[in-house]
Parts: structure tokens; C-alpha cells; sequence
């Protein structure tokens, strides 16, 4: 039996003193919201009841005093949606940022980061020279002309 290699795995979400306000089941919600128009269609492609996603959303607009949702009811005829609040897009593309930063630290190399403080930034020539200050460890790993990336 061959085995895989073990891998860093990560669970984010957003807490207030309170606790618990927004984590991958009210993003996927708010995500679908946002490109089917309706809480109950989004609730049905996600298999989730509509209202356990209700629930979800409520809580977290409970817990941050503000609206994710604005919902608009429909007549017989239909015609009822729900859009994301400026707030519910804000929290919507911070917390794909958020995942995509953590997924971006899990990947990398540990031998390879190196952490320090920016000291001084010189622009000469349309080039930039930026000094930084790092740890006596780490400075035995760098040497003079090597290549590197910063990622902030």
C-alpha cells in the first residue's frame, strides 16, 4: 500500500469576542447568493435546506450587527432574490484572500522562509535596494547574488 505524504491541512474562519461569525459554510452560501441570485437556489446547490442556510446567515449578521443579505420577496409569480450587502462582498472577497494567503504558507518550503524587518529602501537607476534586518540563522542561508522572492 503506498502511502501519500503528509501535508500541512488548515480550517480558517472569522471569530469577534463572541465567538464564531464566518467560516467556509456562510462563504460557499454567500458565494452562490452571489452568482444565482437567490438564497433558496444557492441553499439547494449546496444541499443545505433553505432554512438551515437562513440560520447561517441570520447568526452571522447577529454576531456582526450588520446585514450580509438583502433579500427582496417575490409575488405569485415568483420573482423573489437576494443580493450580498457592500459588507457581505467585503467579507466575501477577504475571506477567499484570507484562504489563499494560508494555503500560499502551508505550501512553501520552510527551509526557504526567512523573516525579517524592512530597514531601508533605496530607488536608484529604476531599481529598488531594500535592506533588511534577519536573524543570524537565517543570514548563514542567504548568499550574496542569490535569487529571491518576498511575499508579504
Amino acid at each position: 500500500m503506498e502511502h501519500s505524504k503528509p501535508h500541512p491541512e488548515f480550517k480558517v474562519w472569522i471569530e469577534t469576542d463572541d465567538g464564531y461569525v464566518f467560516g467556509p459554510g456562510v462563504y460557499s452560501l454567500l458565494k452562490r447568493v452571489n452568482e444565482v441570485g437567490t438564497l433558496k437556489e444557492a441553499a439547494i446547490q449546496l444541499g443545505m435546506s433553505y432554512r438551515y442556510a437562513w440560520g447561517l446567515i441570520r447568526k452571522a449578521e447577529e454576531k456582526l450587527g450588520e446585514p450580509l443579505l438583502l433579500a427582496h420577496k417575490g409575488g405569485r409569480s415568483g420573482g423573489g432574490g437576494a443580493e450580498l450587502t457592500e459588507r457581505g462582498k467585503h467579507f466575501l472577497i477577504e475571506f477567499q484572500r484570507l484562504r489563499d494567503q494560508m494555503t500560499r504558507a502551508s505550501e512553501a518550503d520552510p527551509e526557504k522562509l526567512i523573516s525579517g524587518v524592512v530597514k531601508d529602501i533605496n530607488v536608484s537607476d529604476g531599481e529598488v535596494d531594500v535592506v533588511l534586518r534577519i536573524s543570524a540563522y537565517d543570514r548563514v542561508r542567504l548568499r550574496k547574488g542569490e535569487k529571491v522572492n518576498l511575499q508579504l
